[in-house]
Protein backbone atom coordinates (compact mmCIF):
# COMPACT_ATOMS: atom_id res chain seq x y z
CA UNK A 1 0.00 0.00 0.00
CA UNK A 2 1.24 3.26 -0.91
CA UNK A 3 1.57 6.34 2.13
CA UNK A 4 -0.76 9.25 1.59
CA UNK A 5 -1.16 12.23 3.96
CA UNK A 6 -4.18 14.13 4.00
CA UNK A 7 -3.79 17.58 4.72
CA UNK A 8 -7.28 19.48 5.31
CA UNK A 9 -8.02 22.88 6.89
CA UNK A 10 -10.27 22.99 10.01
CA UNK A 11 -13.57 22.95 8.58
CA UNK A 12 -12.75 19.78 6.29
CA UNK A 13 -10.98 18.32 9.40
CA UNK A 14 -14.36 18.62 11.70
CA UNK A 15 -12.95 21.39 13.68
CA UNK A 16 -15.37 23.25 13.47
CA UNK A 17 -16.29 26.52 11.25
CA UNK A 18 -14.89 29.71 11.36
CA UNK A 19 -14.76 30.71 15.10
CA UNK A 20 -12.37 28.02 14.36
CA UNK A 21 -9.80 29.59 11.44
CA UNK A 22 -6.90 30.61 14.13
CA UNK A 23 -6.30 26.39 15.09
CA UNK A 24 -2.83 25.70 14.92
CA UNK A 25 -1.28 22.77 13.31
CA UNK A 26 -2.38 19.18 14.49
CA UNK A 27 -2.80 15.82 12.26
CA UNK A 28 -4.41 12.03 13.96
CA UNK A 29 -3.35 8.87 12.13
CA UNK A 30 -6.73 8.30 10.24
CA UNK A 31 -8.80 9.36 6.99
CA UNK A 32 -10.60 12.42 8.52
CA UNK A 33 -13.76 14.46 6.65
CA UNK A 34 -13.42 13.62 2.61
CA UNK A 35 -10.50 10.90 3.62
CA UNK A 36 -13.18 8.82 4.59
CA UNK A 37 -15.08 9.33 1.28
CA UNK A 38 -11.39 8.95 -0.85
CA UNK A 39 -10.66 5.62 1.46
CA UNK A 40 -12.22 3.31 -0.89
CA UNK A 41 -11.36 4.80 -4.00
CA UNK A 42 -7.30 4.95 -2.86
CA UNK A 43 -7.86 1.34 -2.09
CA UNK A 44 -8.49 0.94 -5.51
CA UNK A 45 -4.91 2.16 -6.49
CA UNK A 46 -3.17 0.02 -3.65
CA UNK A 47 -3.09 3.26 -1.25
CA UNK A 48 -4.10 4.38 1.82
CA UNK A 49 -4.39 7.47 3.85
CA UNK A 50 -1.57 7.22 6.80
CA UNK A 51 -2.48 10.40 8.50
CA UNK A 52 -4.79 13.52 8.24
CA UNK A 53 -3.36 16.90 9.03
CA UNK A 54 -4.60 20.15 9.44
CA UNK A 55 -4.78 23.55 10.58
CA UNK A 56 -7.36 26.69 10.23
CA UNK A 57 -6.50 28.42 7.05
CA UNK A 58 -6.16 31.73 8.97
CA UNK A 59 -3.45 30.27 11.07
CA UNK A 60 -1.75 28.91 8.14
CA UNK A 61 -2.01 32.65 5.82
CA UNK A 62 -0.78 34.45 9.62
CA UNK A 63 2.17 31.61 9.78
CA UNK A 64 2.95 30.22 6.41
CA UNK A 65 6.91 29.11 7.06
CA UNK A 66 5.96 27.36 10.31
CA UNK A 67 3.03 25.92 9.05
CA UNK A 68 4.67 24.34 6.12
CA UNK A 69 7.76 23.41 8.10
CA UNK A 70 5.70 21.24 10.41
CA UNK A 71 3.58 19.41 7.71
CA UNK A 72 6.61 18.57 5.29
CA UNK A 73 8.11 16.89 9.01
CA UNK A 74 5.43 15.27 9.64
CA UNK A 75 4.96 14.05 6.02
CA UNK A 76 9.22 12.66 6.25
CA UNK A 77 8.74 10.93 9.51
CA UNK A 78 5.38 9.26 8.44
CA UNK A 79 6.97 8.17 5.29
CA UNK A 80 4.97 9.93 3.06
CA UNK A 81 4.63 8.84 -0.39
CA UNK A 82 2.72 11.52 -1.98
CA UNK A 83 0.19 14.27 -0.21
CA UNK A 84 -3.28 15.08 -1.48
CA UNK A 85 -4.15 18.86 -0.25
CA UNK A 86 -7.82 19.44 -0.26
CA UNK A 87 -10.31 19.31 -1.66
CA UNK A 88 -9.97 22.93 -1.20
CA UNK A 89 -13.50 23.23 -3.33
CA UNK A 90 -14.60 27.16 -3.65
CA UNK A 91 -13.20 28.63 -0.05
CA UNK A 92 -10.55 31.33 -1.03
CA UNK A 93 -7.97 30.76 2.51
CA UNK A 94 -8.22 27.31 2.05
CA UNK A 95 -7.19 27.08 -1.50
CA UNK A 96 -4.58 29.55 -0.76
CA UNK A 97 -3.65 27.43 2.07
CA UNK A 98 -3.67 24.19 -0.40
CA UNK A 99 -1.88 25.92 -2.98
CA UNK A 100 1.04 27.29 -1.34
CA UNK A 101 1.29 23.81 0.56
CA UNK A 102 1.04 21.55 -2.68
CA UNK A 103 3.96 23.95 -4.43
CA UNK A 104 6.15 23.55 -0.77
CA UNK A 105 5.69 19.33 -0.75
CA UNK A 106 6.74 19.31 -4.56
CA UNK A 107 9.64 21.55 -3.96
CA UNK A 108 11.15 19.65 -1.28
CA UNK A 109 10.47 16.58 -3.30
CA UNK A 110 7.10 14.71 -2.12
CA UNK A 111 4.97 14.78 -4.36
CA UNK A 112 1.76 16.70 -4.09
CA UNK A 113 -1.59 17.31 -5.40
CA UNK A 114 -4.42 19.65 -4.67
CA UNK A 115 -7.78 19.81 -5.21
CA UNK A 116 -10.21 22.78 -6.30
CA UNK A 117 -13.15 24.85 -8.03
CA UNK A 118 -12.76 27.17 -10.88
CA UNK A 119 -14.40 29.56 -8.92
CA UNK A 120 -11.49 29.35 -5.68
CA UNK A 121 -8.98 32.18 -6.52
CA UNK A 122 -6.28 30.16 -5.97
CA UNK A 123 -6.81 28.04 -8.88
CA UNK A 124 -6.08 30.73 -11.00
CA UNK A 125 -2.91 31.31 -9.21
CA UNK A 126 -1.39 27.73 -9.13
CA UNK A 127 -3.01 25.97 -12.09
CA UNK A 128 0.39 26.43 -13.92
CA UNK A 129 2.77 25.35 -10.88
CA UNK A 130 1.23 22.17 -10.02
CA UNK A 131 -0.96 19.46 -10.36
CA UNK A 132 -5.02 20.60 -8.94
CA UNK A 133 -7.84 18.15 -9.85
CA UNK A 134 -10.90 19.82 -11.39
CA UNK A 135 -14.14 19.76 -8.86
CA UNK A 136 -16.95 21.54 -8.40
CA UNK A 137 -18.37 23.97 -5.91
CA UNK A 138 -19.31 22.30 -2.54
CA UNK A 139 -22.80 20.44 -3.34
CA UNK A 140 -22.37 20.77 -7.58
CA UNK A 141 -22.06 18.20 -9.60
CA UNK A 142 -19.51 15.95 -10.18
CA UNK A 143 -18.27 16.17 -6.84
CA UNK A 144 -17.93 11.76 -6.71
CA UNK A 145 -15.73 11.76 -9.84
CA UNK A 146 -13.55 14.30 -8.66
CA UNK A 147 -13.27 12.05 -5.58
CA UNK A 148 -12.22 9.48 -7.94
CA UNK A 149 -9.86 11.69 -9.81
CA UNK A 150 -8.32 12.94 -6.30
CA UNK A 151 -7.43 9.36 -5.78
CA UNK A 152 -5.96 7.90 -8.90
CA UNK A 153 -3.43 11.11 -9.52
CA UNK A 154 -2.67 11.04 -5.80
CA UNK A 155 -1.92 7.25 -5.95
CA UNK A 156 -0.18 7.69 -9.58
CA UNK A 157 2.15 10.24 -8.10
CA UNK A 158 2.96 7.98 -4.94
CA UNK A 159 3.94 5.31 -6.81
CA UNK A 160 6.30 7.41 -9.34
CA UNK A 161 4.41 6.89 -12.68
CA UNK A 162 4.21 9.68 -14.78
CA UNK A 163 0.94 11.62 -15.04
CA UNK A 164 1.48 13.89 -17.37
CA UNK A 165 -1.30 12.50 -19.52
CA UNK A 166 -3.72 12.06 -16.77
CA UNK A 167 -3.29 15.67 -15.69
CA UNK A 168 -4.11 17.07 -19.18
CA UNK A 169 -7.16 15.31 -18.56
CA UNK A 170 -8.13 16.13 -14.92
CA UNK A 171 -6.72 18.70 -13.88
CA UNK A 172 -6.65 22.93 -14.70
Amino acid sequence: MKKIILVLNHVQAGMGSDEHADLAPGGKKAPLGPGQTLTPYLKEHDSEIIATLYCGDQYYLAHPEEVTKKFIGFAKKFGAEAVLVGPAMHYPNFGEMAGALTKSFNDYGIPAISSMSVENPATEVYKDQEPIVKMPKKGGIGLNDSFKNMALLVSEKAKGNDTTELEKEICF
